[in-house]
């Protein structure tokens, strides 16, 4: 059968049988009789029911990717014939090779869908009947429900196959004829990726106590095929039984949140079922708008409730939901998708389908469709293209159906940004001269070579793109979904966001902010560099395309003159705003001559606000801190105020205005350090021992001095993860780590925070006094890029998302 193409990994378990200049037909090896035959089967067999003995591979670069797989020699030589007489031909010779390999994998990838849905069913009865007879005590349990199971092997001294049953509290673990284990999520205390032999598929630990108060551990090592979907899964339902250990009966506070205006309705073809409120959406929501339909799957397409409204601390399903195998996934995939594309956590995804995105030539990735928003990804293994597309459906002009391309066949939708997402909610570039044109609740008429000759003033047409071209298989069902929700975007006329340039002017930002570059000949290379990046993938706000050009620009450092702004788009604050524009000034006005006790705790602080900053010192400075910390008390009262956070919020009002501060500093406490800023501070905790961790393996001998000193490094880097580092290293440094953590995440932190000790290690030890080392980091001179490219050069690969993610884990079971 066809299938959503992925990479083909190791050639060495197959032969080939068969060749042409784009495909490849390949046999397992599995079938020679052979001792390496039989460890092949054990390894093949690992995702699948039975071995698959035969598959079709893309000839991709840099990677070859599985197209179809079978056990039916007949049925590939049908794929065959089909790709020879049908797809083939078709090709048109003006094509790049990777034009075309976009092109196949985007068609052939909505083609698969289906399919592998049908196939999951087919085997979904026998495997729960399994389950059931192998594990009469555990599928009694009430909170035993299978969710999900995997082909995998165990090693006990050799591979065994069997296969993973994981349920709501427990992995289990079958091999024929005898061969059970169970291991309870809440008795585990590591799971990790491991790098397994040469060829052998890689593998996944798990580090369990055999009971509960025991020391003693036991080490699992299961070995997938395709391990990335397991991994996922398991660690999903440790961290929930982990959260669960902690918070018993935990019930998060989320903070409020407008409503959804009330013209919005459900679209026609979601399902009509009777109306369920999901748990997770916020009080403010359920209690004073409609709640949408239950979701369904529908043609291939993923389905979700619409959720619209404010971002919230909390992930969008929360613990108290009693996962099965359909909310599990459908939380994982808003979790990835928001994450994704920085997007409030409410944010619930649609639909999502594979298709090509037109920028000069095909670029396979996927097109994401959610309330509010859509977007599109790039599929880096096939483009080798890093590009991010985020669109909202309130600045959209219309949308077109469109049957070719530069001349080149095929079914699209043509996407138009309205005029005030072009000319004025989001400058061409900030460099330019021109001046914004006032915002209006109406649909632009000018054409883009219009608008751009009227922003360069006759100069060169921009070439920022307004329009975006989406390659679909099921073209006419996405392009119904998608108009019907931008309609519904249109009748409720709801509010813009304010201009880019006054995103920056509350506070006079430029003239606030102390920090001036080097040299005039540095800020005009740099501004160079950003004006042609704007111009060619702006304009600068929420559509601006997001490419690997600027992430080596924002590692070089943003100019200053634009760096609220380009924080606002990097870390996806702007989507938050997007979605809820007037609502800083609304609560500001609801909880107005209000008082609590976060307030009596943010008078006490805002003189002690960056007390080296003359624009700390005046009353408008102190005003607007005021109006952003109270703001967010009110927003979320479970954290209402914690020390750093006025430091943070302070950083941002030099470069922004109070609304874009606010939802700035929405973004790190709620997203980027979450649980940094609770009473308890337990993500602050684990980041802590985690640190100390990677200090300890990266520099053994400066480790042990700090503890000597009576500075232990997580004493010495509370406050720097904390204040984001601000106050504790020079201003210009400070400075491009945020520009980096905004855009990057706080995997920015840790490297940072070892770049630093990296480039003082020498200094520390020499000094045996620990105010004398906190002085000494604070006073010294860096050379700021060298700083930055140790940061993300030196320690990129072994720091890694991953590595912290599973350290996470690990240290909040053990707090």
């Amino acid at each position: 059968m066809w299938i959503i193409p992925r990479a083909q990994g190791t050639t060495l378990l197959w032969t080939k049988l068969q060749e042409n200049a784009m495909f490849i037909v390949l046999k397992s090896r599995s079938d020679s009789g052979t001792l390496v035959a039989s460890f092949v089967s054990v390894v093949l067999t690992t995702t699948e029911d039975q071995p698959l003995t035969y598959r079709i591979v893309l000839k991709a670069d840099p990677a070859q990717m599985v197209v179809a797989v079978s056990n039916s020699l007949e049925q590939i030589r049908k794929h065959w014939d089909w790709i020879e007489a049908d797809m083939m031909p078709k090709m048109l010779d003006s094509m790049d090779y990777r034009d075309k390999v976009q092109f196949i994998v985007s068609k052939i990838a909505s083609m698969a869908t289906a399919g592998e849905e049908e196939e999951e069913d087919q085997n979904e009865e026998a495997v729960v009947t399994r389950f059931h007879r192998e594990f009469p005590l555990v599928s009694a349990g009430q909170s035993q429900k299978l969710l999900t199971y995997f082909r995998t092997s165990l090693w006990v001294r050799m591979p065994t196959k069997g296969t993973m049953f994981i349920t709501e509290a427990s992995v289990c673990y079958h091999s024929p004829p005898n061969i059970r284990i169970v291991i309870p999520f809440k008795l585990i205390s590591n799971i990790s990726k491991e790098s397994a032999l040469g060829l052998i598929p890689n593998s996944i630990k798990i580090s369990a106590y055999d009971q509960p108060g025991s020391k003693k551990e036991q080490q699992y090592y299961f070995t997938f095929f395709s391990r990335d979907e397991a991994y996922s899964t398991l660690c999903q339902l440790w961290k929930m039984a982990i959260e669960q250990l902690a918070n018993p009966s935990d019930e998060s506070s989320s903070p409020s949140c407008p409503s959804t205006p009330s013209s919005f309705t459900s679209s026609s073809t979601f399902s009509s079922s009777t109306p369920s409120t999901p748990s997770h959406v916020p009080p403010s929501i359920t209690s004073r708008s409609e709640v949408p339909p239950s979701p369904v799957l529908a043609d291939g397409m993923f389905m979700s409730p619409i959720i619209t409204g404010s971002t919230q601390p909390s992930s969008p399903m929360v613990a108290s939901i009693r996962p099965t195998k359909y909310s599990l996934d459908m939380q994982k995939r808003n979790i990835d998708y928001t994450s994704l594309f920085k997007l409030p956590s409410t944010e619930v995804l649609l639909e999502e389908h594979w298709c090509s995105y037109w920028r000069k030539s095909y670029i396979v990735g996927k097109l994401y469709v959610s309330y509010n928003f859509c977007c599109f990804q790039a599929n880096e293994v096939v483009s080798a293209k890093e590009l991010y597309v985020v669109l909202s459906f309130k600045q959209i002009g219309s949308i077109q159906k469109v049957n070719s391309i530069m001349g080149l066949v095929g079914s699209s939708i043509k996407v138009i940004l309205n005029a005030e997402a072009s000319s004025s909610s989001s400058s061409s570039s900030p460099f330019s001269s021109s001046s914004s044109s006032p915002l209006t609740s109406s649909g632009g008429s000018e054409d883009s070579s219009n608008i751009n000759n009227k922003e360069k003033e006759g100069k060169e047409k921009d070439k920022s793109p307004r329009e975006h071209f989406f390659l679909l298989y099921n073209r006419d069902q996405t392009f119904d979904s998608m108009t019907n929700i931008w309609r519904q975007h249109v009748l409720a006329k709801t509010a813009l966001i304010p201009s880019v340039q006054s995103m920056g002017e509350g506070g006079n930002s430029v003239v606030a902010s102390p920090y001036v570059e080097p040299s005039e000949q540095l800020r005009v290379y740099k501004a160079n560099l950003w004006d042609k990046y704007i111009t060619k993938n702006g304009p600068l706000g929420l559509s601006m395309l997001k490419t690997r050009k600027l992430r080596e620009l924002v590692r070089l450092g943003t100019p200053e003159e634009m760096r609220g702004i380009v924080w606002l788009i990097t870390s996806g604050a702007i989507a938050s705003w997007e979605v809820n524009p007037g609502y800083f000034q609304e609560i500001l006005t609801e909880h107005k001559d209000m008082t609590s006790l976060a307030i009596e705790e943010i008078e006490k602080d805002l003189h002690r606000t960056l007390g080296k900053q003359p624009y700390f010192k005046t009353d408008d400075g102190i005003l607007r801190l005021r109006n952003v910390l109270v703001a967010y008390s009110w927003r979320n009262p479970a954290i209402g105020y914690c020390q750093a956070m006025n430091v943070v919020a302070g950083m941002f009002l030099l470069h922004c205005s109070e609304e874009a501060a606010f939802w700035l500093l929405c973004k790190v406490c709620e997203d980027l350090l979450t649980d940094y800023y609770s009473t308890a501070m337990i993500g602050s905790i684990v980041d802590q021992k985690i640190f100390a961790i990677i200090t300890q393996n990266h520099f053994p001998k400066l480790y042990q001095h700090l503890e000597k000193i009576g500075l232990p490094i997580n004493i010495l880097s509370l406050p720097w993860f904390m204040c984001l580092f601000i106050g504790y290293i020079p201003w210009e440094v400070a400075l491009r780590v945020l520009d980096g953590f905004l855009y990057e995440g706080p995997l920015v932190l840790f490297q940072a925070g070892l770049a630093i000790l990296k480039v003082n290690q020498d200094d520390i030890l020499a000094l045996d006094d620990s105010e004398q080392v906190v002085d000494m980091m604070k006073a010294r001179h860096y050379d700021a890029q060298q700083l930055m490219d140790t940061t993300f050069h030196h320690f990129a690969l072994t720091i890694t998302p991953d590595y912290i993610a599973e350290l996470r884990n690990s240290q909040k079971y053990k707090t």
